[in-house]
């Protein structure tokens, strides 16, 4: 057995083959031009889907809170007089 301090180890190799393997789809993607109407498109839908689901959470939250306050003051006035 060898044994030295500063001896580093070998890399592991990588030698991952894919399954479906297409050839020419590398060259048609590279090909494709890049088109910036279409890409704003897509970011602009994605970034109204996310502030639409963000806004419904925050109007759950809001209804939840009022539901909670209004509790509170039934409660309240429950107690008070009764």
């Amino acid at each position: 057995m060898n044994f030295s301090f500063f001896q580093r180890p070998e890399v592991r190799k990588y030698n991952y083959i894919p399954q479906f393997y297409v050839e020419g789809e590398d060259k048609k993607s590279n090909n494709k031009e890049f088109d910036r109407d279409e890409f704003a498109e897509r970011l602009h839908r994605s970034w109204n889907k996310k502030r639409q689901s963000r806004r419904k959470g925050i109007s759950n939250f809001k209804s939840l809170i009022w539901i909670i306050i209004i509790l509170v003051v039934l409660l309240y006035v429950y107690v008070k007089f009764l």
